[in-house]
């Protein structure tokens, strides 16, 4: 058993995505009303930032779709390359994936590939940063520090800083339409396991 699992049974508490999720939302005055909840900003200045929250992968193809149609009805939104695109993923704990018949833990997501209706590959290129935490290991302390830099990062219209220092905890990409996704920080869940098999074996 490591510190965090140690942790979290001394507080007799395992977060789920759901609850998280619901505390932050919160926190930055939104609710959920469907899975993924998306939000746009818009600041005096005209920087521009679009949020998407979920417990699950992202498809750069959806954040396409979304924009064209928001543009297309009128919306003064600029194209996806203008701003802070930001998604904050909670990926579900073993029992939510047991509830929803899925393995755990839940592999997390990132297309990229993005077409135009002609199936062209879409222009201009635009980039989305996406931060997964394990719910599972988060703490009380760990998602109030979440909410707090979200506030921040919402409030003052600037791109979203990190906040916890266990990169156990998260694994964050960056997202370029039809460009392989980079993994900036963190390790992906198999990769954590595959080290521990190969510190065992050793």
């Amino acid at each position: 058993m490591d510190k965090q699992d140690f942790e979290n049974i001394v507080n007799n508490h395992i977060f789920s995505s759901s609850e998280i999720i619901d505390n932050v939302l919160n926190a930055i005055g939104l609710t959920r009303a469907k899975m993924s909840t998306y939000q746009q900003y818009c600041y005096p200045n005209g920087d521009y930032m679009r949020l998407r929250i979920s417990n699950h992968g992202i498809y750069l193809q959806h954040w396409f779709d979304k924009n064209r149609e928001a543009r297309i009805n009128g919306q003064n939104n600029p194209k996806l390359n203008i701003g802070h695109n930001i998604a904050i993923t909670f990926a579900p704990n073993e029992q939510e994936c047991l509830s929803a018949g899925e393995i755990f833990p839940m592999k997390i997501k990132n297309v990229s590939s993005v077409k135009t209706k002609q199936g062209n590959n879409a222009k201009p290129q635009f980039k989305v940063k996406h931060i997964c935490y394990y719910s599972w290991m988060l703490t009380k302390e760990d998602v109030n520090s979440i909410s707090a830099s979200l506030v921040n990062c919402i409030s003052m219209g600037i791109d979203y800083n990190e906040p916890l220092e266990d990169i156990d905890k998260i694994v964050e990409w960056e997202d370029t339409s039809n460009r392989p996704p980079i993994k900036i920080k963190g390790k992906t869940l198999l990769q954590g396991r595959n080290e521990n098999k190969r510190q065992r074996i050793g």
